[in-house]
Parts: C-alpha cells; structure tokens; sequence
C-alpha cells in the first residue's frame, strides 16, 4: 500500500516555499505522491452546503487556494520520483481540451508522473463562477474522460458530444505514459461507482465512509466493472484521508496504526494523507508528522 501527501497549497500556510520542503521531505522519506485538491471560491454566503462536515461549512484553510496544476508542475521540478496527483480536478470547472493539454504536457515533464482525479464538484457557487450548469454535471464529467481519452490516445482526434465538440484534430504533444495518465474518480455516490467501473483506472473517495461500507461499495465497483468487459483488477483502489489524527499526540499512533491495517486488508493500494484539513497545519507540524509516520508507524505495520 502506497501512501502520499497532500501540498501545502491552501491555507495559511501556503507558499513556495511551505510547497517544495514537503515535496522533497516527501521524497527523502519514502512516500510515493504528491497531491492537491480544487477550489475556486470561499463563498461568503454559499448556495451549496460542504459535504466535509456536519455543519456543512467550508474550512476556513480554502479561503486560499492555489491552483492544483500549476501547484503540481512547480512540484515537479523539484522532484524526481514521486507521482503527482489532484484530489481531485473537479471537471466542468475546465475545458477538457485545455485539461487534456496541460496534463499531457505536465506528463512528458515530470517523466510520466501524472495521475488525474476527477470528480463531478458539489459547490454551486463555484458553477456560477464559470457559467456552467450544476445540474448537468454528471453527464457533463462522464463526456469530459471521453474527451481527454480521445485526445490523449488518437493520431486525429475528434468528438462530437451534448457537452463538448472537437474538430479533427492533431493534438499533440501526447502523454508520456501510453493511454495517458491515469483517471482516478472521485466520489461515493452510485453514479460515481458507475463512472468507476466503465471509465475509471481508479476509485479515489474519501475517509468519511466507514470501512465496512468501503468494502461494499469496492464490491459493487468490481462486480460492474466485469459485467462491462473490464477486469476488476485493473481498477486502482485509492482514498483520500481527510482529518489525519495528529501523530505528535501518543494515543494517535495505534489507531493511525489499526486503520491502515484496515485499510490495507480492504486492498486499498494508495492513501493520499492531508494534513490541512479541517484546520490549518504548520509546516513544522506537517515535517514532524511524515517523518513519524514512515519512521514509526508505517515500518511496524
């Protein structure tokens, strides 16, 4: 089981700086990726309750968000090894042409680096900010994959959609890795399990669900995906863990210990850890927390 760490890129904390120490502390420690989430806007009276809490309140740490692209394009040049990886890209934010552009170009630089989450978004306000229609979002993301797949793997590339056209085309330069880098979707919804199993090189949801529902739901996405021709076992299994406990407090540690056991029991192959949410994280709180998790805890699992 892989495990990853989400950048500093929101927050307070956020900056160049904060950025390339945990990037390279990552690398020196062991850890295999790099990730950053998407946010646009902190609405100050929001149509669309966040998902993340109870109080359906949006952390304060996301008033500042940089953008996950560019973020990771940065993190690349001061890295070597580590994937690089959004948690996710929401889709009708962008342009998949664009989208497809500059991960295709972002893949060749990074020597085929790149994993691409995507999710559908949840945040009305942030739909309005860039003219798009919340209710067609579902449909709008299943078109958006078909898109960059079409671009990324075709001599001539064209589409002809509901949501998006692309004249015939040579769209070039291609990704590094072959069939482009791979498409982690986010989400826990039945539409999302869907989209998994017939677009999906990856599940990415997150640490909200309990594992026995996780189970259920890793079932369900295998037993789809082969009633469609494709082969369960090529479907990554990944999360996000939002609220890691703090590693500096004692009685955190065996319960960090137990979950990943959990969760490596229930085949997940690849945690994206965050630090940042839901309260900000000093960088000299984040080093202390990597550097026990990969020295302590992840050598005694």
């Amino acid at each position: 089981m892989k495990l990853g760490i989400a950048l500093p890129h929101f927050g307070p904390y956020a900056s160049p700086q904060a950025i390339v120490t945990v990037a390279r502390n990552a690398e020196s420690l062991g850890f295999a990726s790099l990730w950053v989430l998407d946010r646009l806007l902190w609405p100050m009276q929001p149509v669309s309750k966040y998902p993340g809490n109870p109080r359906g309140e949006m952390p304060f740490p996301m008033q500042n968000t940089y953008d996950p692209l560019i973020v990771l394009t940065f993190a690349a040049a001061h890295t070597e090894r580590l994937l690089l990886g959004t948690s996710v890209l929401v889709a009708a934010y962008r342009s998949p042409a664009v989208t497809a552009k500059m991960t295709a170009t972002l893949d060749l630089l990074s020597n085929g680096r790149t994993i691409l989450g995507l999710g559908v978004g949840w945040s009305a306000d942030e739909f309005i900010a860039v003219g798009r229609g919340i209710e067609d979002r579902n449909q709008q993301a299943d078109e958006f994959i078909q898109v960059l797949r079409e671009l990324w793997t075709t001599a001539e590339s064209c589409f002809e959609g509901k949501f998006y056209r692309v004249p015939r085309s040579v769209f070039l330069p291609k990704p590094l890795q072959r069939s482009g880098p791979p498409i982690w979707i986010g989400g826990n919804s039945e539409r999302a399990l869907r989209r998994v199993a017939a677009h999906g090189d990856g599940w990415h949801p997150t640490s909200r669900m309990p594992i026995s529902e996780l189970k259920e739901k890793i079932a369900r996405v295998r037993e789809t995906a082969e009633k469609q021709g494709r082969r369960p076992e090529e479907i990554a299994l990944t999360l996000r863990w939002n609220a890691f406990p703090d590693l500096a407090v004692p009685e955190n540690r065996p319960l960090v210990a137990e979950k990943l056991r959990d969760y490596r029991e229930a085949r997940v192959e690849h945690i994206c850890i965050d630090f940042n949410i839901p309260k900000p994280t000093s960088l000299d709180s984040i080093a202390e927390n990597m550097e026990r998790l990969m020295r302590e805890i992840v050598p005694a699992l």
